[in-house]
């Protein structure tokens, strides 16, 4: 090392500055023919594409990790897109960046190799729990419009729960925040994350609960990819809004809940809707209802007031009564006209059902010189009826006498039966 450094440093000094020695560590990568141009295998992790076009990322595999970096002259010739978990081969360059003596890769091409352990875990996990119906669209749950409190399931330290918390602030001071701490990374934080969602739901406080955290690599975010926290959140009882990672980032959770918010802040504002535009068109509908009210009152005034004055509503006997006098007085006119008519009618009808009464009453029969003979209270009207041996008694029309039959002679029947013939 130190002929090189001799060849490659201005002096001789006993030490180096730390530029220096990155640099120097730079040429000696530089001029390894092997480092210069090689192709490496690996699976894509912490895929970053940059709005200058440049894309940045990880190699790994089971054991280590390399840096890498595209530039855009080199990216625009991808024919697929990148993502996380997908294993790709790599032709680049090894160096160091000599700002921060960070060893990477500048790749100059890349193609795909077929897809990583990861992403295949997720994707064999994301059709299992689709064909459950877990996803189904129909299943999923309406997010309260004006909840009082929100519940979050994430770290308790990190930048996603203050971030919730300063947009949730913002848009309605007044809303309740109950934090339910978990990890959301590494060993175990499945299970924290579960008994998250489950001490939310058992505490039932809050109206919708959002679970999740910021942005990272699939590893970092692998928690949210495991089953048990999918089918939990399924399970809660009080709508989920899955908001975990950046948003080019997709979890199976975020397919399980009721809603998924690309970032912690977004889901936020999906949550908690801003009270200030609610506030003014409350009051923009109070204005206009209390506009209304006053018109309704003045035009009920204005009716009144052509009622009370109307002729009926002042000289009210005058007004309902002057218009049916004449009919009134038309209708007697009538009724004194008929009035003999009627009375003549019922004069005859009178004479003749006396008449009538007279020509049945006995006292009439008598008065034409008939009498009625009596035995024993009963009326004689033939001569089998008579007792011989009695009295008989014959009522006139000016009194009665009794006599004895001496003698009885039957009507001649045959010289009856002559005449009628």
């Amino acid at each position: 090392m130190s002929a090189a450094k001799s060849e490659m440093l201005p002096d001789n000094r006993a030490s180096i500055t730390v530029s220096e020695l990155n640099e120097y560590a730079r040429r000696l990568l530089a001029g390894d023919p092997l480092l210069r141009s090689l192709e490496v295998t690996g699976e894509i992790s912490g895929y970053k594409h940059h709005y200058s076009g440049h894309r940045y990322f990880s190699l790994k595999d089971d054991a280590a990790r390399v840096q890498c970096v595209m530039f855009r002259q080199n990216a625009i010739s991808l024919d697929f897109r990148p993502e996380d978990g997908m294993r790709v081969t790599v032709r680049a360059s090894a160096s160091i960046f000599p700002r921060d003596g960070s060893f990477q890769l500048y790749v100059t091409s890349m193609r795909q190799a077929g897809q990583g352990e990861l992403y295949i875990r997720f994707e064999k996990l994301k059709q299992k729990l689709l064909a459950e119906g877990l996803f189904d669209p129909a299943r999923k749950r309406e997010i309260p419009r004006m909840p009082r409190v929100i519940g979050v399931a994430t770290s308790q330290t990190g930048a996603a729960l203050r971030d919730i918390i300063h947009v949730a602030r913002r848009r309605n001071p007044g809303v309740g925040i109950l934090v339910s701490p978990c990890a959301v990374q590494g060993t175990g934080a499945a299970e924290e994350i579960v008994r998250a969602i489950e001490r939310l739901n058992a505490h039932g406080g809050c109206d919708v609960i959002l679970v999740g955290r910021g942005g990272g690599s699939i590893e970092d975010l692998w928690a949210f990819n495991e089953e048990i926290v999918a089918r939990a959140i399924v399970a809660s009882g009080i709508p989920v809004i899955s908001c975990v990672g950046h948003e080019i980032d997709f979890t199976i959770s975020d397919f399980a809940a009721d809603l998924r918010a690309p970032t912690p802040s977004a889901a936020a504002e999906l949550a908690v809707p801003e009270i200030a535009p609610l506030r003014d068109e409350l009051n923009s509908l109070l204005l206009r209802l209390g506009g209304a009210l006053q018109s309704a009152q003045r035009l009920r005034r204005l009716t009144l007031s052509r009622l009370t004055d109307a002729p009926v509503m002042r000289a009210p006997a005058q007004a309902l009564i002057a218009p049916r006098s004449d009919a009134v007085r038309l209708m007697e006119a009538r009724c004194r006209a008929a009035m003999p008519v009627v009375l003549e009618r019922a004069k005859h009808r009178l004479n003749a059902i006396d008449a009538s009464l007279r020509a049945l009453n006995p006292e009439g029969v008598l008065e034409r010189g008939y009498a009625i003979v009596c035995q024993e209270g009963r009326v004689v009207d033939s001569l089998g009826s008579i007792d011989p041996g009695r009295s008989v008694t014959a009522r006139l029309n000016d009194g009665e006498f009794t006599a004895t039959i001496t003698a009885m002679r039957p009507k001649d029947r045959e010289h009856e039966e002559k005449d009628q013939v």
